[in-house]
């Protein structure tokens, strides 16, 4: 038995919970379960320290000699310094973004064995199409972001002008186009950050490399760290307005080109 590949398993097991786990107070404006985020958290930074002494057991050697081996312990590394940053300082945002870092790292950089995550090949189309629904969701709450984000800025703009033509007076309000635009942001995050992962299991599956880094998979990885900035910003400090409306706007014209096949 591969030790390293099951305490593999069952470290990103735990990320992802923790990731959910912290999505749950925000999107449902609670805050009770967040307290548990980063004990879960803790549990997969030790299954992941597990795993990567049980591969330098396996190879008779420190598992840093390899770009993979590198990266998978830059986001082991990524965990702790997180955890400390929250217990010292209170930043519970972290949670948000952290771990669908060392995730989607993880799974892009081509750093896991194609059976990390196993699928039979006739399961493979079905994964395909839930990766495909998973993104069309997300994109389309995008689109209520960008809308919203665009609306925001053109009223803004119209105001600033003290001139406003009456079809800017009978749009919403400045607030209510942030308030929009931000939770439908909140939603399209985690599952932008699932559609990522489930494509790089479903590439996997189907034969192909875990992630080619091919252009458009690049702009959807830049497009996912834009959005998660602003995610960050608005959550970590209280970000609203034209900055974080502009940067969303920004976000959602690469996810548009990428669905495009613009490059």
């Amino acid at each position: 038995m591969d030790w390293s590949l099951l305490l593999l398993r069952v470290a990103l097991i735990f990320y992802c919970l923790g990731f959910v786990n912290s999505l749950v107070p925000v999107l449902g404006g609670g805050r009770r379960t967040l307290r548990l985020t980063p004990w879960i958290a803790s549990l997969g930074a030790l299954t992941h320290t597990g795993a990567l002494v049980a591969l330098g057991l396996r190879l008779q050697r420190c598992p840093l000699e390899t770009l993979p081996e590198v990266l998978s312990v830059l986001g082991w590394a990524a965990v702790p310094i997180y955890l400390f940053a929250h217990w010292r300082y209170g930043l519970e945002v972290l949670h948000v973004i952290i771990l669908p870092l060392v995730l989607v790292v993880l799974f892009v950089a081509n750093l896991l064995p194609r059976p990390l995550v196993p699928v039979a090949p006739a399961l493979a189309p079905a994964l395909l199409r839930f990766h495909l629904t998973v993104i069309a969701l997300a994109v389309a709450a995008l689109f209520l972001s960008f809308a919203a984000s665009l609306v925001y800025v053109l009223i803004d703009r119209a105001l600033k002008s003290k001139r406003p033509a009456r079809f800017f007076l009978r749009l919403p309000s400045l607030e209510r186009c942030d308030s929009v635009g931000r939770m439908s942001l909140l939603w399209a995050f985690p599952l932008l950050t699932l559609g990522i992962i489930t494509g790089a299991i479903a590439s996997a599956a189907l034969g192909n490399a875990v992630w080619a880094w091919r252009p458009r998979e690049t702009l959807a990885v830049l497009a996912w760290v834009i959005l998660g900035v602003v995610v960050v910003a608005r959550l970590g400090w209280g970000w609203r307005g034209r900055n974080a409306a502009l940067l969303t706007i920004v976000g959602f014209s690469a996810v548009l080109l990428r669905m495009l096949g613009v490059y």
